[in-house]
C-alpha cells in the first residue's frame, strides 16, 4: 500500500474515519468544508480484502474494503506521527475499534446503534480522549440548562428534583442527557426519568425536542422553538424566567471543527457514559 508525501505543515490533524461506505462520502464532504482547519483525511471501509487500493487525493487517502485485521496496521503506517489523530468512528467490528484507540489521541464515537461501542469506552478513557459526536450535539442543551442552575431558586431544588422527561427523536442523546444530569446532580433511582421517541425530519435536527424537570415547587423546561433555531429554557416556580438561545449550526462540518479544539479528557461526558448505559428507554 502507498501514499504520496504531504507536506505536513499544511495540517493541524489527522482525521481518520473509519465506517460502512454509505457514511464515508458526508464524513468526507464534512472534513473538505473545515477547509482552513486543514486536516489530512484517512477514510476506510471495512470488507475482506488484505491490501485493497489506495485512492489519493489532495488532502485525503480512501480505502475501501480493508480486512478488519490489517486496519490498524493501515493506520499506523498512513498517519502522520507529527500530527495529532483524531479516529472518527462511524461503525465497525469492535475488535477494530479497540485496536484503533491504542493510536488515537482524540476517538469520537458517531454510530447509529452505539450500544457496543459504548460498552467498550470505559476501557479507552485511560488510553486517549474519549466522546460521542452526541456530546457535542448537546452542547447547547447542557449550556442552556447549567446557566439555569445561576438562579438560586433553581440552585436550592437542585436536591430535590423527582422527575426528567425528554422528548427526543434520538434516543441514545436522551440517554446521554440524562446520564449527565444524573451524574451531576448524584440522582438516585427516586429520579423518574422518562424518555419519549417521536420522528424528525429536517436536515441537521437537534436529538432532543423537549426536556422537563419537575421538583416539588418548580418546574424547568427546555424546548426546541418552531423551526428548530432556537431553545426556550423556561423556569416556572416562586417566579418565571425564560431565556431563548440559538442551537447552532449542528451540520457534521461544524460538529467536527468543535471536536478537532478539543484536545484533553472530557469527564462529565465520560461519567455521562456511564450513567447513560443505566438507563432504558
Amino acid at each position: 500500500m502507498t501514499h504520496e508525501k504531504v507536506d505536513t505543515r499544511v495540517f493541524t490533524a489527522t482525521v481518520v474515519v473509519v465506517g460502512p461506505q454509505d457514511r464515508l462520502a458526508d464524513a468526507a464532504g464534512a472534513l473538505e468544508a473545515l477547509g482552513e482547519i486543514g486536516v489530512r483525511a484517512i477514510l476506510i471501509s471495512e470488507g475482506e480484502h488484505s491490501s485493497p487500493p489506495a485512492r489519493v487525493a489532495e488532502n485525503a487517502i480512501t480505502i475501501n474494503g480493508l480486512a478488519p485485521r490489517f486496519l490498524n496496521n493501515a493506520v499506523a503506517s498512513l498517519r502522520l506521527s507529527s500530527l495529532p489523530a483524531l479516529v472518527w468512528w462511524r461503525g465497525g467490528s469492535g475488535e477494530a475499534l479497540d485496536d484503533l484507540a491504542t493510536l488515537a489521541d482524540r476517538l469520537v464515537l458517531d454510530v447509529d446503534a452505539p450500544e457496543e461501542a459504548w460498552r467498550r469506552a470505559p476501557g479507552y478513557f485511560e488510553q486517549t480522549a474519549v466522546t460521542d459526536l452526541r456530546w457535542s450535539r448537546l452542547t447547547r442543551w447542557r449550556s442552556a440548562l447549567a446557566h439555569l442552575f445561576d438562579l438560586p431558586p433553581v440552585l436550592e431544588s437542585a436536591s430535590s428534583f423527582r422527575r426528567l422527561a425528554i422528548d427526543a427523536s434520538d434516543p441514545h442523546a436522551a440517554r446521554l442527557f440524562a446520564g449527565w444530569l444524573r451524574s451531576r446532580l448524584r440522582w438516585t433511582s427516586d429520579v423518574a426519568i422518562e424518555i419519549a421517541v417521536h420522528e424528525a425530519g429536517g436536515k441537521h435536527v437537534s436529538p432532543l425536542m423537549k426536556v422537563t424537570l419537575e421538583a416539588p415547587n418548580l418546574w424547568i423546561s427546555l424546548d426546541r422553538k418552531a423551526g428548530g433555531g432556537c431553545l426556550a429554557a423556561t423556569v416556572e416556580g416562586l417566579d418565571a424566567s425564560t431565556r431563548i438561545v440559538p442551537l447552532g449550526d449542528g451540520s457534521l462540518a461544524s460538529l467536527m471543527a468543535e471536536e478537532l479544539g478539543v484536545r484533553t479528557r472530557d469527564a462529565a461526558f465520560e461519567q455521562a457514559l456511564t450513567m447513560a448505559q443505566e438507563i432504558a428507554v
